[in-house]
């Protein structure tokens, strides 16, 4: 497994995109192995069993609708 500071300068993936656009959208079907790697980078916490989008991974997510 990558340190953590390896995954978050991978930069963003598209498919890691489309999950937290997914996740915004309220689809609960991801699942925790999905999240993981959102998780790993700062994007999404899951707090309780509830997954939360972030002040980052909103920012990232605002950028891309920005960028469309």
């Amino acid at each position: 497994m990558k340190p953590q500071i390896d995954r978050i300068l991978e930069g963003v993936r598209p498919m890691e995109l489309i999950q937290l656009q997914a996740l915004a959208a309220g689809d609960s079907m991801l699942g925790q192995t999905n999240l993981r790697p959102l998780e790993d980078k700062g994007w999404v916490e899951t707090i309780a069993g509830t997954s939360l989008i972030t002040l980052t991974g909103r920012t990232l997510l605002d950028g891309a609708n920005a960028a469309r």
